[in-house]
């Protein structure tokens, strides 16, 4: 009977066998340990810097504002109270007061361009701000959580909130839309190396306070005002009546009545003065007045 031949193991070839050896080596190393690597910052250290106090989500209202009597400081009070319900996701709020032109030069304004500050301690709700009113203006009034987004109003007959002038001594004032549209503010920590104007001083940690405020819409894009817009038909109609009273002064004048034509000079001065409160629209750099213009809801 015929055997067949025995067969031998085939021999590895020399590069397995490397391959093999390092599995070897590498399995008997132990991972590095994390002392050896350098500390990486901490989820803690990025959320104060991203998550300051004051970062929220405000409304805000523009409010026409003017002395009582020409060259006479008044003094002006606003108060805001919120009465949350179980919609409201914030513990504070706070108030400010913002000169209208605030937005013109880039689009946002810093602490220090405000007029007036305050904010409320937490689990309370009020909060009330006063400042002088030394000519005639148009304010725009944020209000809001201290922390957090405004998350809107309960669908009830009750009372949400309350924005009202509780003080106008020697100031006429009127609003001209206290739900004008919603800013958004980002709390700063004080690093010298980002540039970011002033600061305010918090009343409830007595210590300067750091932010940045910039328009996030308007419930009515007419109330945007960019640099080439042109003026509106009421500014048109003071400037058109100013002109004339200066015409007539000078007639008064050159007859020899210049009593009556010093009365109508500083009448039309008056005029012109109050041309910037007279204009209910906000300033804003012209690409942020165009891409507010495009956005498809909440116009009125």
């Amino acid at each position: 009977m015929r055997r067949s031949p025995p067969t031998t193991p085939r021999s590895a070839s020399p590069s397995a066998l490397v391959s093999i050896g390092l599995l070897v080596a590498l399995s008997t190393l132990s991972p590095p340990t994390r002392a050896s690597e350098p500390p990486s910052p901490t989820h803690a250290a990025e959320r104060a810097w991203l998550e300051d106090a004051g970062t929220a989500v405000l409304g805000f209202g523009l409010l026409r504002v003017a002395p009582a009597r020409t060259g006479t400081p008044g003094t002006l009070s606003l108060r805001y109270e919120e009465k949350p319900t179980d919609y409201a996701a914030f513990d504070a709020v706070q108030l400010m007061v913002l000169p209208t032109d605030a937005f013109a030069s880039d689009g946002r304004a810093f602490a220090d361009r405000t007029l007036a500050f305050s904010r409320s301690e937490g689990g309370s709700y009020g909060v009330e701000v006063t400042l002088a009113i030394k000519a005639p203006a148009l304010l725009l009034v944020g209000y809001g959580p201290f922390v957090g987004p405004d998350t809107g109003r309960p669908l009830t007959l009750a009372r949400a909130y309350t924005l009202e002038v509780t003080k106008a001594d020697g100031v006429s004032r009127s609003w001209v839309d206290a739900e004008a549209g919603e800013l958004q503010v980002k709390g700063w920590t004080n690093r010298p190396e980002v540039q970011r104007g002033g600061p305010v001083l918090d009343p409830v940690t007595k210590r300067d306070h750091w932010f940045e405020v910039h328009p996030e819409i308007l419930y009515d894009r007419d109330r945007l005002k960019a640099p080439d817009d042109p003026e509106t038909a009421e500014t048109l109609a003071h400037r058109r009546e100013a002109d004339t009273l200066r015409s007539r002064a000078k007639e008064l004048a050159a007859s020899g009545k210049t009593d009556a034509a010093t009365d109508l000079v500083r009448e039309a001065d008056d005029l012109l003065a109050n041309l910037l409160a007279s204009d209910d629209r906000v300033p804003v750099p012209a690409a942020l007045a165009a891409r507010m213009r495009r956005l498809p809801f909440r116009w009125k």
